[in-house]
């Protein structure tokens, strides 16, 4: 492509490539996700080096710049919705339709990132099913496009490099600040990841602003540092670092960037390696939009084990995402770039028509698709007695999370805790319940469980949560000691968190003070044991309602898709649990199970009501069982309080 830099071509070809090549899970591109991160340098350099470029030369102009970037964005971009768009409903679940909807109107708007983020959570659905999730970072570039152009024609000319410094450090600080306390929001929202884009901006100024750009691509430190930056990029895609995003990866890809861009190599630019990648460059933006679409539909049409996609679905999303990036870089994206339009009355409105045929083709997917059977309504999330009740804060009794003033039953745990409620209200007989809850903290007394960090984006508890967990669980402790009106506690939790050390460690209270710990049986099993020793002391009875049979496969969704008709790949037959997958999967949790009984805890398990010679039941008389891969429905659960009957063990 004329009057572009074959380097910075072939810097969005390696970018494109990590991405898509992370995303279908080929190659052992660990870190690919660091893709995005050289997007954001390179795109802050080239539409800083446009605007600055124009405003110098006294021809820039706001308008005429909006145009070039919806020429270049809007119509792949565009195409990529209503393709998605259309297929859908014979991919997406209703609660992922429903999701979608709101994804789209983020896209048009630009406002992906926010609504993504809103998206984001325990009960929410899986990010990786959301097909547009990718346009969380082309509407953080948007929102910097609309503001960088305004600041540079307010500011003097010899303030830009001061400003453009000081807000790099501003939003690094953010960031900074922000994946220790806010990591969600800090990976999606523009103030914690402006910096990034404004490296770019920086090398923009700097080249601009410099009277002989060759003598400061020659300077003896870039010559000194450049190799190392290359062999950065080349290498750090590969070896994924073990902390939030964006984190310290982040900066040490995005400064490698910087380097390679402001050297300008002139062997680097002749290398046909470098060609290569620079033609893939040139269909970068067509590549990144299509790619993602076709993963997630697929993702969502898997029901098997593990959630991981196999070799041939995932080779085949790779051929599929080259197959439909060509020709919509080819034929939509290309000749639009280049057509020559301008700003009418009648060029708005036919904007302003396809924005709005877009935002509206989800929702009326959603109405042409409606059935008798309402999937969301019967999959939708079990907070118990409400959503308030699910406790960020240290523990406080709230009335909203009980059903009589002098409630006789206590439920304490995690959201597997959550999912007993609509089951124990079934049962008038036992005289009131409240609930004591926290997602993902179980009711085990000095034991606060702390997911691993990791690079994707997500939930990311860290050692502040485990010890608010910990603080929480001696609030409900203390709660449960001076109600009078409590006479039974039941625990419960899947317990996972307390046995599985390939996802969490555990922080652990003794005489030494808090230690971390990879979560043990027999640590899990002696605090089970030991909480249940303390609610005895107090005068309470004590019942643990195990976790239902699961085996890493989303349940829930399975049974939905089989039910509706919708595409589905892989699975098992009729989406029950096969018992010897059961009893591996779980294999940690079950044994718990067992030492807990056999040091006199009372435990009602599921396993021995669902699961008969070769599988567990997830459905029964007809009734969804599952929400999801472990959680019971609502109608689930008051089936089951009264065919198990629950209210035996716990009067």
């Amino acid at each position: 492509m004329q009057g572009l830099r074959n380097d910075i071509q072939a810097l969005r070809g390696l970018a494109v490539l990590v991405v898509l090549l992370y995303h279908v899970q080929i190659g052992g591109v660990e870190a690919g996700y660091l893709g995005v991160d050289i997007f954001f340098v390179i795109s802050g350099y080239l539409i800083t080096t446009l605007v600055a470029a124009g405003i110098q030369r006294g021809d820039f102009r706001l308008a005429d710049f909006y145009l070039r970037r919806a020429k270049r964005l809007l119509p792949a971009a565009y195409l990529t919705i209503l393709l998605t768009a259309l297929l859908a409903p014979w991919f997406l679940n209703r609660q992922e339709l429903h999701d979608f909807a709101l994804q789209v109107l983020g896209s048009v708007s630009f406002t992906a990132n926010m609504v993504l983020w809103q998206q984001t959570g325990y009960f929410e659905g899986a990010s990786d099913l959301k097909p547009l999730l990718h346009m969380w970072s082309l509407s953080l570039e948007e929102q910097y496009y609309m503001l960088l152009p305004a600041a540079l024609l307010l500011l003097r000319r010899s303030w830009w490099k001061p400003a453009v410094l000081a807000a790099l450090l501003i939003s690094l600080g953010l960031c900074v600040l922000g994946t220790e306390y806010k990591p969600v929001a800090t990976f999606y929202l523009l103030p914690t990841r402006a910096w990034e884009l404004l490296i770019g901006s920086i090398a923009a100024l700097l080249v601009t602003g410099h009277a002989q750009p060759e003598r400061l691509a020659n300077a003896p430190l870039l010559r000194l540092l450049f190799y190392p930056a290359l062999l950065t990029l080349l290498v750090l895609p590969f070896y994924p670092v073990q902390a939030s995003h964006p984190g310290p990866a982040a900066f040490v890809i995005c400064l490698a960037t910087l380097l390679v861009i402001l050297r300008r190599h002139a062997g680097l630019e002749q290398l046909r390696l470098t060609r290569g990648f620079a033609r893939v460059g040139d269909m970068s933006y067509s590549l990144y939009l299509v790619h993602w679409p076709i993963v997630a539909l697929i993702k969502n049409a898997w029901v098997g084990p593990d959630g991981a996609l196999p070799l041939p679905l995932r080779l085949t999303a790779l051929l599929l995402a080259f197959a439909a990036a060509y020709p919509m870089y080819r034929f939509v994206e290309e000749p639009l770039r280049r057509a020559q339009l301008r700003w009418t009355a009648g060029a708005l409105a036919k904007t302003a028509a396809v924005s709005l045929l877009l935002v509206l083709i989800a929702p009326l997917s959603l109405y042409a698709t409606r059935s008798s059977v309402d999937f969301q309504q019967i999959r939708k999330v079990n907070f118990g007695f409400d959503a308030a009740c699910d406790q960020n804060a240290p523990y406080t009794a709230k009335p909203e999370c009980s059903s009589a003033p002098h409630p006789k039953v206590l439920v304490w745990g995690d959201s597997y805790a959550m999912h007993l409620l609509p089951g124990l209200l079934a049962l008038p007989e036992l005289g009131g319940v409240a609930q004591a809850t926290r997602s993902n903290c179980g009711p085990l007394l000095d034991v606060g469980p702390q997911r691993l960090l990791n690079p994707r984006p997500g939930p990311v508890y860290d050692r502040e949560w485990a010890l608010q967990c910990m603080e929480f669980n001696r609030a409900v402790l203390d709660a449960i000691r001076s109600s009078e009106s409590i006479k039974t506690v039941v625990l419960s939790s899947p317990l996972s968190q307390y046995t599985d050390g390939t996802k969490w460690i555990n922080l652990v209270a003794g005489d030494a003070g808090i230690t971390a710990a990879q979560p043990a049986l027999s640590q899990a099993a002696k605090s089970l044991l030991a909480t249940a020793a303390e609610l005895r002391a107090a005068g309470k009875k004590v019942v643990l309602i195990a976790p239902p049979p699961s085996a890493d496969f989303n349940i829930g969704a399975c049974l939905e898709r089989r039910l509706s008709g919708r595409i589905a790949l892989g699975g098992y037959e009729g989406c029950e649990v096969p018992l010897d997958i059961y009893r591996d999967k779980r294999a940690a949790v079950i044994e718990l199970l067992d030492a807990v009984e056999r040091g006199g805890l009372e435990v009602i398990r599921f396993d021995r009501f669902l699961c008969g010679a070769q599988s567990c039941k997830t459905q029964i008389d007809g009734t969804m069982i599952y929400r999801d891969s472990g959680h019971l429905s609502h109608e689930g659960s008051r089936l089951l309080a009264r065919q198990m009957n629950w209210a035996q063990h716990i009067r």
